[in-house]
Order: structure tokens, then sequence, then C-alpha cells
């Protein structure tokens, strides 16, 4: 338990120092770059995004859960990977001109073929940060990504002030990926690199084709509200509805994947333990919903004023879509781990089954909501049903493999509902009394509005005797110790 305590530390040290660079980027680009450069690249990514999740081909998952890892699973990795971005480089530079044609966007061409030359280089990279991530070394991670994120951040900012528009971006992905190459390389992970081979393709092969085709449909999915933005409305809106969901996703992606990141590993080594997986569910559910439920809840209440301070008053108009998607990723937190926890136990197939089938059915409701209204609302809020939706349908697939243990579920939401009420009710007042009609509060105001809903939610934890306050004690506990034997 302490060395999965100390990972997740290392794990949200680097996500809080990433957000922090993201937040930087953001809040610059907003103002160096239009809507319609930023929306440019929003749909390029989408299009690399969906061909990443194919030359990741689950490995990264095969290479920490395998029991018994040799170097001929190592090199066979290395040998598919390699093959994989080789091919996807080659294919996505020759698709660039007709993607460019079906939007009508000519600068898509070499946007996309920029950040296709990050296949040539994450083969390496994957494989080195999975040998890592299955030996919990995340403080070595944590120094990697940060100094990637510093560099690509750094470099898309000179570029965007120079005036290269969103290839900046594009070019900053590399810079990131270069980075991170270097950084492994010093950690030492290359050198557990194993000649490239394809001896083990078949072991490959059987774990990562139905883990591939599920994280297929999902990246779909996913992007396609860009994709299909781009479409039918124009770059800009894809823009819009970008902003005001990237404000969902600094809880739903970027503290959920790092909450993944050290859960899996985690898991699967209490399975090969033989140890019961659902109170780990249980406790790390309840962790991760007492945190981003009073997060959803303020980034609703107070949009406008975050979207003011952080990007400027030209994305006042995603204000009105940013409670859509919070109160999506609200409650997305219900279900956030159940296809981890099923996957460390073995149960690939059956996890993607369960978004083979959810996946594409969300895609063609997301597109015909789209079709329909050719409007950015109804499109939030179909995301919202389909969110409600997939809460019973992942836990319906969990019941197969893994029973849950509802009543505890429900003790722990229970408790932390009332948390996120009690810290988030005076900051609803005062934004309701206070606020002028479509205007923003005071800075100072919605400032001390923040600060009051966190002394209340660390009240909220010690009163109802949250587990995550005696974690937290914990923590600050072990940092003085050093200083005190000094």
């Amino acid at each position: 338990m302490a060395s999965v305590q100390r990972s997740l530390g290392f794990a949200f040290l680097e996500r809080y120092l990433l957000i922090a660079l993201q937040l930087l980027s953001f809040t610059l680009l907003a103002r160096l770059l239009t809507p319609a450069q930023i929306g440019l690249y929003a749909v390029s990514l989408a299009l690399i995004s969906m061909a990443q999740v194919v030359r990741d081909f689950g490995l990264a998952n095969y290479l920490i859960q395998r029991k018994d890892l040799g170097a001929e699973d190592v090199g066979s990795a290395l040998g598919v990977s390699l093959l994989l971005g080789i091919g996807l480089f080659a294919l996505i530079n020759a698709a660039a001109p007709w993607i460019a044609g079906f939007y009508a966007e000519p600068a898509l061409v070499g946007i996309v073929r920029v950040i296709s030359l990050s296949f040539l280089i994450l083969p390496f990279n994957s494989i080195s940060i999975a040998l890592l991530r299955r030996d919990m070394r995340f403080d070595q991670l944590m120094r990697v990504n940060v100094a990637a994120g510093v560099g690509g951040t750094f470099t898309t900012l000179g570029l965007a002030w120079s005036g290269a528009g969103a290839a900046s971006l594009a070019w900053g992905e590399i810079a990131s990926s270069l980075t991170i190459a270097v950084g492994v390389s010093l950690s030492g992970a290359w050198g557990r690199l194993a000649r490239p081979q394809l001896r083990r393709w078949r072991d490959i092969l059987g774990f990562g084709a139905p883990v591939t085709a599920a994280n297929v449909v999902t990246s779909v999915s996913m992007d396609i509200n860009d994709l299909a933005v781009g479409k039918l409305l124009n770059l800009t809106q894809v823009a819009i509805a970008s902003r005001a969901q990237g404000l969902m996703n600094l809880f739903h992606r970027d503290i959920m994947n790092t909450v993944r990141a050290v859960a899996y590993p985690a898991f699967a080594k209490a399975h090969r333990n033989g140890d019961a997986l659902e109170a780990s569910h249980v406790r790390s559910l309840s962790a991760c919903s007492v945190v981003a439920w009073p997060f959803y809840g303020f980034v609703a209440l107070f949009s406008l004023e975050v979207l003011r301070l952080m990007f400027g008053p030209q994305w006042d108009e995603s204000a009105p879509l940013v409670p859509i998607y919070c109160l999506a990723g609200a409650v997305s937190v219900l279900n956030g781990l159940v296809p981890t926890v099923m996957l460390a136990a073995g149960h690939a197939r059956l996890v993607a089954m369960a978004d083979l089938i959810i996946q594409p059915v969300k895609a063609l409701v997301l597109i015909g909501v789209l079709w329909q209204w050719r409007a950015l609302e109804p499109l939030a809020l179909g995301f919202l049903g389909m969110a409600v939706v997939a809460v019973p349908y992942f836990y319906a697939f969990k019941q197969r493999c893994l029973p849950s243990d509802f009543l505890a579920i429900g003790r722990e939401l229970a408790r932390n509902a009332l948390i996120a009420l009690l810290c988030l009710l005076p900051s609803g007042v005062i934004a309701g009394w206070l606020r002028p009609t479509s205007e923003v509060l005071a800075l100072p105001v919605w400032l001390g509005c923040a600060g009051l809903t966190c002394v209340l939610w660390l009240v909220g934890l010690k009163l109802l005797r949250h587990p995550l306050y005696a974690d937290l004690l914990g923590f600050i506990r072990r940092r003085r110790e050093p200083a005190v034997t000094s």
C-alpha cells in the first residue's frame, strides 16, 4: 500500500505540474491563435488519435500484466510497435491530401504530416514507459513527462508567437515526444529494451487485438465531436466545443488518466497476488468522486469566470456548454475505473466487448443529434445522456467477472455527495446573490469562493471521516519528517 501511495503521489505531482503548464499554454495560445486555428489543430489531432490507438495495440497493458516478463516479450512488443509505427506514418502521409480535401482545408496537409512524425519516435518511448510503469517507477516518469511538457509547451508558444499558427501546436507535440525519448534514455529504461523481434507476436495479437478494436471505437466516439462539428458546422465551432469540453477534461481525462496509470499496475499486482479487487475498487472510486464532484460543481457554477480568466472574452460562447459537460464528467466518474479493474483482472475480451457495443452507439447518437439540430448545445446534451447510460451498462459487464459491492459503493457516494453539497452551497449562494446578469463576478469575489470551497471541502472530509482526510494528513506528516529529523 505504501508503494502505491508513493506512486500515486508522484503521479499526481506530475499531473498537477502538467496541468499548470497546460493552463499557461491554453491561456497564452487563446490570445495568440484564433478559434479557427485552434479548431484546425483539434481536427488534425482527433484524426491522428485514432491512428495512435492502433499503434499502441495494447502493448503497454500487455507488458504490465504479463506475469513472467522476459526479453522475448519486450523485444516482440518493440518489434510489433515499430512495424505499426512505420506503417501508420506512411499511411497518414499518403492520406493527408485526402483528409484536407474532405474538410476543404489545405493547411491540414502540413499539420497532419508534422504530427505523424511522432509515429517514428513513439515505439521506443511507449515500450520504455510501460516498463517503468510495471516497476511502479513513477518518480522517473514524473521527471520525464514534466520535462516533455516544458519542452512541448515552450516550443508551441515560441512558434505561435512567431506567427506559425496551428502548425505551432503540431511541432510542440514533436518536441514533447523527442524530450520523452531523451528522458527515458537517461533514466536507463532504454537499457532494458531487447532486440526487436516477433517471436511472441501471437501472444501480443491475442491480447492486443480485442483491446485495440475496443480502443479504436472508443477513440472515434471521444473524437467524434471535433470531427463531426468540423464537417457539419465549422472549425470555429470545433474550438468552441473543444474549449467547453476541455474544462471537463481537466479532471475527466487528465486527472483520471493519472489515477488509471497507477491503479492499473496496482490492481494487476493485487490480482497476481490473489488479493480481492472489489475493496480496492470501492476505495479508489470513493477517492475519485470526492474530489471530482466539487471540482465539476465549482467549474459549472463559475464557467464564465473560468473561461474569461483563462482564455479571454472571445471564448464566452463556450460558457453555456460547460455545466452540461461538467455534469457528464461527474456522472462518468462512477464507472471511470470499471474497465481498469476488469482489465487488471485479465478480462480484456469482456472490456473489449463492452466498448465495441456502446462506443459505436455513442458515436452514432452524437452524429445524429448534430445532424438533426446543427448546434452545440444539443450535442452536449447527447454527450450527457450517453454518460448516464454508460454507468449501469458497464457495471452490468463488471458483474459477469467481478461482482460489485453496491452497498459499500452507495455508502461512499452518499457521503461524497454530502461533502460536495457542503462545500459548494455557500459559493452557489454568493454567485446567485452578487453576480450581475450575463456578467462575471469580480475576480477577488470568485477567487474567494474558490478558497472557501477548498476549506469547506477539507472540513467536510474531517467531519464525515472520509479516508482521504487521513491519507492527506499522513502524506503531510511524511513530507515533514525529514525536516524534523535534520
